[in-house]
């Protein structure tokens, strides 16, 4: 193997691609180090490979002879070290290496006469005070910055591990520096996994081809903290020290039982008590998050309550004349409730009316003049909210309030303002968040938590079961369907699913609508012929595109792999390609590809704190995970060869309004004519319709009851007799091991006995 090291630097690329630091470049060469070096004829040397070269920059770099047929000798980039490091620049050298980078740093230089600070300590406020440096450009400085520090060492001994040079820069920029990376790498390869994007598995796996043996202690506490990840996603935060004993067993070939449980007592990590008969570990981490939540609740339902009401039974008849019925007992108490207490719980089944007796709540405490914030975990839950209660829904974290380093500064140290805050769906939030919006809340703030336990669960640990469980926070639950329920059979169909039966149908029922409000369909297909649900949603997509608006037409389905399929068959009927409009195809490499266009419904996908406002780029306007829109222009910047090499895009979120996506942020969005159950929970649609082919894991009677329940006036089912049959029998409901409701009842009884 020919490998040659010289001082150089890139005379031009002749190629660089957009989603990576591939590049192809010709460099010119100073001085030859060691090798035998081959130029081209025009005294050029052809490089090419992952590098993070600046032109008209020196650095010491290290390739390997390729012989190409078609273009001759060139070299396969090995590593790079810039000949004199950017750390230990000179004032005056680090401010031509701004000019380098970017045209900005000119103003940078005119701003600050020694920027150097700026950079190593990452003052992007900073860079942002500068007249012409938005955050965009503020985030590309830096990240110029970071690529140019020397990784030449971590690639050689990250190398060895089959780390790439990718993730090599990921674990360095983690540990602050190259030393601590290498020393971490020897020490315990496993502290790695906490890097975001990381995990247990990519770790192990290197970490078992090097040579750590299986029972390696610090192969098993990473073992342990993995376990206990997977149990928090699963929905429990603690185990038994019987259950930890027998699943070591089982996994890790000749555990150190005795080693790892005296591991476990001692760590920090992990907190280890007496409950009952068992011997219970929890994470740290989780146990003082509901510690915490138990402690704010209880502080919040002990607080004086200052609320009083001018003419509230006034007020409430007022409305059941204008709606032209009333409400019922349990309506009325649950009314009450939320009136009258610090702390309430409101739960029911889908049309038990949650939504009417939250909305007379909420006018009793506007005519009062009382100040209300209404949120939602996610963007689609929130917009409901809007059209709910008529008041402006918003996300848990955009409550919070996102700063513009995307931190939470709505926290126990500034308390919410509001007299009262809401939060919908509360059985979708996870304990972490809701730990971070009942910190939030001043004493004396009401706070009225509304859910719906019959739906799929939440990701993560969840805390609505342990507060109903606890019967310790205050709770009404909703059991009636209201009359005007009854005539849905999007009712009365999705709650005999929910509870495990099957309404009376038959092959004879298909393309039919039930119930008295006709308003739901179904589209039964042979089990053999289930490709055909494709189809069938093609058909029944392009009937309801002829009713309703594309804002008002979800299709859902259990797959991320079905929501393709369908939004490339929706995108056909709903935004075919028109040459008028423009257009950006986002490559997904084995995944495919797929095209955004100019007045598509898309879903974003990711929660985005740095996405700018399009009228003022200047501003932030975060987006979060699951809010839609429609994509209102897209703008192309091009390269010096004509090839695309940033874009524009600006897309009008539902309750959000209009922002400014860049080529990289473009990533996270995808079309939104179809979603999955998950994305669509807290939504409300208008017409929605559920293809539900069968599914082995997925298909749960919560998962369909959830996906039904997601539609306002019209829904339709597109299935077969065995996929819906099989999904009423299967339930997702899992036991699901929480400390909350042992520390709401010690906090309560704490409470009272001071």
């Amino acid at each position: 193997m020919a490998i040659v090291t010289f001082i150089g630097s890139i005379d031009r690329l002749r190629y660089q691609a957009d989603d990576s630091l591939f590049k192809i470049a010709l460099m010119r060469v100073s001085e030859v180090l060691s090798g035998d070096l081959k130029k081209n004829k025009y005294d050029q040397v052809i490089f090419k490979g992952e590098m993070s070269l600046i032109p008209q920059n020196n650095y010491i770099i290290k390739g390997e002879l390729i012989d190409d047929p078609k273009w001759g000798p060139q070299y396969q980039y090995i590593s790079s070290k810039r000949k004199d490091p950017i750390e230990n620049m000179s004032k005056e050298d680090f401010r031509i290496f701004l000019t380098d980078v970017s045209p900005k740093g000119v103003l940078v230089n005119q701003a600050f006469d020694d920027p150097r600070p700026i950079f190593t300590e990452h003052k992007i406020k900073e860079l942002m005070s500068v007249k012409g440096i938005g955050p965009v450009n503020a985030d590309k400085l830096i990240n110029a910055y970071e690529e140019q520090k020397d990784f030449s060492e971590a690639y050689v001994e990250f190398g060895k591990w089959d780390f790439t040079p990718k993730m090599t820069r990921k674990l360095v920029r983690y540990s602050k520096s190259v030393e601590n990376a290498i020393e971490i790498l020897h020490k315990d390869p496993y502290q790695f996994m906490d890097v975001p994007g990381v995990g247990f598995k990519t770790i192990d796996e290197k970490a078992i081809n090097f040579g750590i043996a299986a029972n390696d202690p610090r192969r098993v506490h990473a073992f342990v903290k993995d376990y206990f990840d997977t149990l928090a996603m699963d929905g429990s935060s603690y185990t038994t020290e019987d259950k930890l004993i027998k699943y070591l067993e089982k996994e890790v070939f000749d555990c150190d039982i005795e080693e790892t449980l005296k591991w476990v007592n001692k760590s920090r990590e992990f907190v280890v008590y007496q409950f009952s008969n068992d011997k219970r570990i929890a994470t740290k981490r989780l146990f003082d998050t509901e510690k915490s939540i138990a402690e704010n609740l209880v502080r919040l339902m002990s607080a004086e309550n200052r609320f009083e009401y001018k003419d509230r039974d006034k007020i409430i008849s007022g409305i059941q004349e204008e709606q032209g019925w009333k409400y019922s007992g349990e309506q009325m108490k649950a009314i009450d409730m939320m009136l009258d207490g610090n702390v309430t719980l409101l739960q029911g089944l889908a049309g038990t009316g949650k939504s009417t007796a939250l909305n007379a709540v909420i006018k009793v405490l506007q005519a009062n003049d009382y100040s209300v914030s209404t949120c939602a975990l996610s963007g689609k839950a929130a917009d409901n909210l809007t059209q709910i209660t008529g008041k402006r829904g918003s996300t848990i974290h955009r409550m919070l309030g996102i700063n513009e380093m995307g931190v939470f500064f709505n926290h126990e140290t500034m308390p919410f303002t509001s007299d009262v805050v809401i939060l919908d769906e509360v059985s979708m939030v996870a304990d972490e968040l809701f730990e971070m919006l009942v910190n939030a809340l001043a004493d004396g703030t009401k706070f009225i938590m509304v859910g719906d336990v019959a739906q799929l669960d939440s990701i993560g640990v969840g805390v609505m079961r342990s507060i109903i469980a606890s019967n310790i926070v205050p709770t009404v639950s909703l059991t009636k369907i209201h009359r005007q329920a009854e005539d849905s059979a999007i009712i009365t169909h999705s709650l005999a699913y929910r509870h495990g039966n099957l309404p009376q149908l038959s092959l004879n029922d298909n393309w039919k609508m039930k119930g008295n409000k006709k308003d739901l369909g179904y589209v039964f297909e042979n089990s053999t012929e289930e490709e055909k649900l494709l189809t069938d949603a093609y058909k029944v997509f392009a009937l309801a595109f002829k009713k309703y608006p594309v804002t008002d037409i979800q299709i859902l389905t259990q797959t991320v792999n079905n929501t393709k399929k369908i939004n490339e068959m929706a995108q056909k009927i709903a935004n075919p390609k028109n040459s008028k409009k423009n257009q950006y195809t986002v490559f997904q490499g084995k995944e495919g590809e797929y095209v955004l266009r100019e007045g598509d419904k898309v879903l974003n996908t990711a929660n985005k704190y740095k996405t700018l406002a399009a009228e003022n780029e200047s501003v932030y306007r975060p987006i979060f995970n699951g809010n839609t829109g429609i994509i209102e222009s897209i703008e192309y910047e091009y390269d010096k060869k004509g090839n695309i090499k940033d874009i524009e895009m600006i897309i009008d979120f539902d309750g959000i309004g209009r922002v400014l996506l860049k080529k990289n942020d473009v990533k996270t969005i995808q079309l939104g004519y179809a979603m999955t159950v998950h994305k669509s929970q807290g939504s409300t649609i208008p017409c929605v319709i559920v293809m539900l082919p069968f599914h082995f894991m997925l298909n749960t009677r919560e998962l369909l009851y959830t996906a039904l329940t997601r539609a306002s006036d019209k829904c339709f089912l597109l299935t077969t007799q065995k996929s819906l049959k099989t999904t009423v029998k299967k339930t997702s409901e899992t036991v699901h091991h929480s400390n909350l409701k042992m520390l709401l009842e010690e906090e309560f009884k704490n409470a009272e006995n001071v």
